[in-house]
């Protein structure tokens, strides 16, 4: 900071303000000025040669405006979006979804707005709030092409999301609300379940689950209670529809096979086929689902609007 041009002159504070300045600058300075000191505690002391003192002026100048560019933060890149895009309402008459992504490409047909906006945000059903009915009943095909180079979870949720924003005005923001969950547990009788042999799964650790009508199975193999808590949190493969956390106090990993019926929730006990998932966890694994209460992450919908004429 430059206090007076005819007096002594701080004009570097810091020694890291004067090595910022490029090798024909330091060389310009160096014409400019006198040095009567040297660096000492990352200070100069400089007296300006009268003479100069104009040139020194557009120096400083350039040096406060190349300095203002050491702050600024670097400029966000392109946004993703689709470089063809078509959204009609749906023209299917036959009640079939379709979703079809693959590079630089996707397709959707038959889809509700709702089950559109969970995909881009790969959100459970029980995450998205504050939409409006119509979001729910109405139903739109997607055929949009991006750059070639994008890939299918590019195609699935930032760029669905950048057009779900431009063509439906949508915009939303995330927050924690506290909201009924399910704690996994140990039931009473204690856990059955097999530990996995370290190395036994290779490459094919994780979950695999089959769908007959409404019976699911679920094939675990070198699986945490974490891992399981959070699949059994999906809505289509459990349709608990709450967040699930775990609380067995369970630690390693476990291979695991687990068989229900999805609408047994719902259905009366006459009407049941198989086990529901509750009835499930606590005959083929030795865990039970606890209702509680817990902060859950949420989108809020502020804003959407249906889409104009392509």
């Amino acid at each position: 900071m430059v206090r007076s041009l005819t007096s002594t002159s701080w004009l570097f504070k810091k020694r890291t303000d004067y090595d910022r300045l490029g090798s024909d600058w330091k060389l310009i300075w160096s014409d400019l000025v006198k040095p009567r000191g040297t660096f000492r505690s990352g200070l100069v002391s400089t007296i300006p040669v009268p003479s100069r003192i104009a040139d020194l002026r557009v120096l400083m100048a350039v040096v406060a405006s190349a300095g203002a560019g050491f702050c600024q933060a670097p400029l966000p890149s392109a946004r993703p979006g689709f470089e063809v895009a078509s959204v009609k309402p749906t023209a299917s008459a036959d009640g079939r979804s379709l979703i079809q992504a693959a590079s630089g490409r996707l397709t959707m047909r038959n889809l509700a707005l709702r089950r559109m906006i969970l995909i881009a945000w790969d959100l459970h059903d029980y995450q998205l709030v504050g939409d409006p009915a119509w979001v729910c009943s109405e139903y739109y095909d997607v055929q949009a092409k991006a750059d070639s180079g994008a890939s299918v979870q590019e195609m699935e949720q930032p760029i669905l999301r950048a057009l779900l924003e431009d063509r439906f005005r949508l915009r939303v923001h995330r927050e924690k609300r506290e909201l009924p969950i399910y704690e996994l547990a140990v039931a009473g009788g204690g856990a059955k379940l097999q530990r996995s042999r370290e190395g036994s799964c290779g490459d094919s650790c994780g979950f695999h689950l089959t769908t007959d009508e409404l019976n699911r199975t679920l094939d675990g193999r070198g699986v945490t209670m974490e891992m399981l808590a959070g699949n059994l949190s999906r809505s289509y493969n459990s349709s608990l529809g709450r967040n699930v956390v775990n609380s067995t106090g369970l630690s390693g990993t476990f291979d695991l096979h687990l068989t229900w019926t999805v609408d047994a929730l719902s259905a009366s006990p006459a009407d049941m086929t198989g086990l529901s998932i509750r009835g499930a966890l606590q005959e083929q694994l030795g865990l039970k689902l606890e209702s509680a209460r817990g902060a859950v992450d949420v989108i809020v919908v502020d804003h959407i609007e249906k889409p104009s004429a392509n």
